[in-house]
């Protein structure tokens, strides 16, 4: 394939409503569209051009690549109505937990095209600054995915199915799980009618923080300082929200163990029994 590379795009999404147009800007032909709902693949291609289109029994069999950008429950149904590709074309899909060796019912050449970023629709990304994650069944899979990513980014890595899910793994608890718990927060100050914009400061702090220094060496908190008076009285702030309750023993278990703390913790208390 040469840098005029002809894109189904299975999905018109979150993901695709990113990646179809980053890739159309480096050059590709944006050959079709196809969303279940066919509004969604009209508004797409009317962005980056190609045939929207609602029916996959209607997807041509004359592209180069085939991006699968659907829900992971939906991926396996997409395959069975795809037209069998030839030795000169590619099949691959953009999610991060779901395996690739099915993907051969269809193509010779396949694999995974995951940017391992949060995306949607409303809100710009920057894609250049996206990771890739790639993977191809052979290596001139691999060769081809490299090549395309790096239309669109400089971050092109290998992972392979188990290395993409643990990718995947980690992504979810530090993005999903870190914004449920800036949810949990506000819905605990404003439920105590307090002002939830004064954390916007240490939200600010956190992240930066995170970026710059490793995580692990800037743990702060009552746990890792072993404070235990400070714990019990958050925990008796929580008594009447036994789900939050849960999370704070929980986090606050785990970054003891971390840190070496619960054998620490286990001396004092053997102490204070003798």
């Amino acid at each position: 394939m040469d840098n005029d590379i002809r894109i189904v795009s299975i999905g018109a999404g979150n993901m695709a409503t990113h990646l179809i147009p980053a890739l159309k800007d480096k050059g590709c032909s944006i050959v079709q569209i196809f969303s279940r709902d066919k509004k969604n693949a009209i508004k797409l291609s009317l962005k980056v051009g190609g045939e929207a289109i609602d029916d996959l029994a209607a997807i041509v069999d004359s592209a180069d690549l085939y991006l699968i950008m659907v829900h992971d429950d939906a991926i396996r149904d997409v395959v069975d109505a795809l037209p069998q590709l030839s030795k000169s074309q590619f099949l691959a899909h953009t999610s991060g937990a779901t395996q690739t060796n099915f993907l051969k019912k269809k193509a010779i050449n396949y694999g995974s095209f995951y940017p391992l970023q949060t995306l949607k629709k409303k809100i710009e990304a920057e894609m250049e600054k996206v990771p890739f994650l790639i993977f191809g069944n052979n290596a001139k899979t691999t060769r081809q995915f490299r090549m395309v990513a790096r239309q669109v980014t400089n971050k092109v890595v290998e992972a392979n199915d188990k290395e993409r899910l643990l990718y995947h793994l980690s992504a979810v608890i530090l993005n999903n799980f870190s914004n449920h718990l800036a949810c949990l927060t506000n819905q605990l100050l404003e439920f105590n009618s307090l002002d939830t914009s004064i954390l916007e400061p240490i939200k600010q702090t956190t992240y930066n923080r995170l970026i710059k220094a490793k995580a692990c060496e800037t743990q702060t908190g009552p746990a890792i300082r072993n404070d235990n008076k400070v714990e019990q009285s958050h925990l008796e702030l929580l008594k009447d929200n036994p789900d939050l309750m849960d999370i704070y023993k929980s986090m606050s278990k785990s970054i003891k163990a971390v840190h070496g703390l619960e054998k620490e913790e286990a001396n004092n208390t053997d102490k204070d029994l003798t």
